[in-house]
């Protein structure tokens, strides 16, 4: 099989170029010299991207058997509904995950007994992989400057390492948005679990989110996919720069609104009748790689489509570029701008859409996705403990 190192090492070395593969490009009018001068820039660059590490595993590509495919969309297609189906929680991980949300709960409100608290982000939309952080929002009544947040914060905090919840949780103070970071007992699963006070805008977004994976049955898929690609390579943490779930959410929904790729509407609204999840993927990463126009525009999911980076006053002298994206709930809030390492981002969707496309199609057997995904040997320790009811 292919790796991931092998097609990129081909790419880099000029043997083939994602320009000659890729639909996009095809359409650029960039002079061939500029196309080579890039080439030949990318090839200068250090290989950040990861391969396959010493005991990473497919173990959904078990259920696939040995059938006959007409196409490699077709094979990639029954791969991602494979990977998916194994990677979400099970109903037993749920439970477990929504015991600590109870137990956190107690703590909160034997501290602050008029305060409430609420789960959001993936764990709520049941779109979290295996080693996902919790995410809890507490609300305690007034208003709260941000210093008065952080008191809030601290004096939890103490009420928690005081219980038998956790041994080790402490305030992230200097966090654009400070939180509580924690890591329950092992006896609870070792989950870990952050906490903010009176950020509400991640609760109201949930009934949002999920209307919108009630009405686009491809969502779900793109979001598990794109969200173990980006946690493979280590892009998954907007703390660090990295794309948010609530950013990879939004650029799924905001592509299966707009259809920039002009796919059949029968493959985007029954994907699965249409066996078309891979070749929705192979666009989506195309286009965001290749394509989208980072620089001038803003994300509206909203409004459906599209606005002018200028009009909404977002533009960024120090980071152009920079992934602008409207927030479900408040659109004057950017969601998309603590994504620093965009660049990197954007080269990760484009050199995946390459390896992707350049995978040479076998009959029989193959193993497409696993060029960009795998379970490493410390998910598949958190995926056999007790609470997540694989063993």
């Amino acid at each position: 099989m292919p790796t991931y190192a092998d097609v990129l090492a081909a790419h880099r070395d000029g043997t083939e170029t994602a320009a000659s593969t890729s639909s996009a490009s095809a359409t650029h009018d960039e002079p061939d010299g500029a196309r080579q001068g890039t080439a030949k820039r990318k090839r200068a660059k250090k290989n950040r991207f990861i391969t396959a590490t010493e005991g990473t595993l497919w173990p959904w590509n078990d259920s696939l058997g040995m059938a006959a495919y007409e196409s490699k969309e077709q094979r990639l297609h029954d791969e991602i509904v494979a990977y998916v189906s194994y990677i979400i929680p099970t109903d037993q991980e749920r439970r477990a995950r929504e015991k600590i949300v109870t137990r956190v709960r107690d703590v909160v409100r034997k501290r602050f007994p008029k305060a409430n608290l609420a789960m959001f982000g993936s764990t709520a939309q049941n779109l979290n992989l295996p080693d996902s952080d919790i995410d809890l929002a507490m609300t305690v009544p007034g208003e709260l400057d941000f210093e008065a947040r952080k008191r809030v914060l601290f004096q939890l905090s103490a009420a928690l390492n005081n219980s038998l919840l956790t041994r080790d949780s402490f305030v992230r103070h200097r966090a654009r948005v400070p939180i509580i970071s924690l890591t329950t007992v092992p006896e609870l699963g070792s989950f870990k679990v952050d906490i903010s006070v009176n950020s509400t805008d991640g609760v109201k977004a949930v009934p949002i989110i999920k209307d919108y994976i009630d009405k686009m049955p491809a969502l779900r898929y793109l979001v598990m996919v794109l969200k173990g690609y980006m946690s493979r390579l280590r892009l998954n943490n907007a703390s660090e720069g990295g794309l948010s779930g609530y950013s990879i959410i939004c650029l799924a929904i905001s592509f299966l609104q707009l259809n920039p790729k002009k796919i059949h509407l029968d493959e985007i609204e029954k994907p699965l009748e249409r066996e078309s999840l891979g070749r929705l993927v192979l666009a989506f990463l195309d286009y965001y790689g290749n394509e989208f126009d980072y620089e001038d525009s803003c994300i509206s999911i909203t409004n459906g489509g599209l606005v002018s980076k200028e009009d909404r006053g977002w533009q960024m002298p120090s980071l152009p570029e920079h992934l602008s994206i409207e927030c479900l709930v408040n659109p004057d809030h950017d969601i998309g701008r603590p994504t620093g390492k965009i660049k990197q981002v954007r080269t990760a969707f484009r050199e995946a859409h390459y390896v992707l496309h350049s995978y040479p199609f076998a009959i029989t057997h193959s193993n497409i996705l696993g060029t960009i995904l795998g379970i490493s040997p410390e998910v598949r320790v958190v995926l056999t403990l007790p609470d997540f009811g694989r063993t």
